[in-house]
């Protein structure tokens, strides 16, 4: 058995309105979407969603046996954020550490190797994490948000946030979006993507969660490169869904793991999740049931950081996204 004991978001103070960035390039928009401060990162924000967890689970940071990271759009090549949020936790020592990267699936991926993981006894902390970048000279990219959202699991908890019922994947090797370090993504045929690419992938995965198994899914949740595909994902699951899109904009992999969380926050025990996420290469799809554990308060819900907010110009929301120069290790 898998159990999430301890669940966490963040999303930075900052917004900016969509209509704003869309109005420098003669476009429309709506919506908003979040942009980190100039003093946070990658790991900060990290810390943040997986401080929460660790706050509303049973276990401390001696406990955790690995901490994993998910992210698509970390700037360096050699660096880690799974190692420094491990650090700031202050679970050092005998603890395994993995990055999850290239794919929307890294969040799914590095989900399934922290149940694995699990299974075997382990308690493991994942955190998904992600800026997305904007371009002045296409259209501003007035979707790029950031976030990250963090899940701690074990093998067995007293009153749980969530138990996972099942899990399946479709591996197809399909890439059509796909985005080079520090750049927009480029798409390609949109339209072709969500029918020979979404559809199928997501119609396997989830076919072999909910094969054979009397539970249904009340609630869902998706994750994908944009809007549209992560509709198409979930478009066929009779359920509730959860999305943040329109508050937060796309915010990578952490979008799945911020609205999953949400989604255990906002629910009563007993109540199903279907988690789908479609990236390059296939999809993945995940079945909970929340546990009495749902409803801990410790740290801000995904809900308390979305009505905290303040807006910045269109300036600023390109400004925040540059990455900071490294300087290295304070005193070293």
């Amino acid at each position: 058995m898998v159990v999430v004991d301890g669940h966490g978001g963040y999303v930075p103070l900052y917004r900016v309105d969509r209509r704003d960035v869309a109005d420098q390039h003669g476009g429309r928009a709506s919506g908003e979407s979040a942009v980190p401060a100039r003093d946070e990162n990658h790991v900060t924000m990290a810390c943040e969603a997986a401080a929460t967890a660790l706050a509303r689970s049973a276990a401390d940071a001696a406990e955790v046996d690995a901490v994993l990271s998910a992210s698509v759009t970390d700037p360096f090549a050699e660096h880690g954020i799974a190692a420094q949020v491990a650090y700031r936790l202050d679970a050092t020592g005998d603890v395994r550490t993995g990055d999850f990267r290239s794919s929307r699936r890294a969040v799914t991926d590095a989900l399934g190797a922290a149940a694995a993981f699990a299974t075997g006894g382990e308690t493991v902390l994942l955190v998904a994490v992600d800026v997305l970048p904007a371009d002045p000279d296409d259209d501003g990219s007035p979707t790029a948000g950031a976030g990250a959202g963090a899940l701690l699991l074990r093998s067995d908890a007293d009153g749980p946030v969530a138990t996972l019922l099942a899990s399946g994947r479709e591996t197809s090797g399909f890439v059509e979006h796909h985005r080079e370090h520090g750049s927009v993504a480029e798409t390609g045929d949109a339209r072709f993507e969500r029918r020979h690419g979404v559809a199928p992938a997501v119609e396997s995965a989830v076919g072999r969660v909910l094969d054979g198994s009397e539970t249904e899914p009340e609630r869902a949740v998706a994750g994908a490169p944009d809007t549209r595909m992560a509709s198409t994902a979930v478009g066929e699951v009779d359920a509730d869904h959860v999305s943040h899109r329109e508050a937060v904009g796309d915010a990578g992999t952490a979008s799945f793991a911020l609205d999953l969380v949400a989604a255990f926050e906002t629910s009563d025990p007993g109540t199903s999740v279907l988690g789908v996420n479609y990236g390059g290469g296939g999809a993945d799809a995940l079945l909970f049931e929340t546990g009495p554990g749902a409803d801990r308060t410790d740290g801000l819900s995904v809900a308390e950081l979305l009505d905290a907010k303040e807006y910045v110009s269109y300036a600023r929301h390109l400004e925040y996204r540059e990455p900071v120069e490294y300087e290295g290790v304070s005193g070293a």
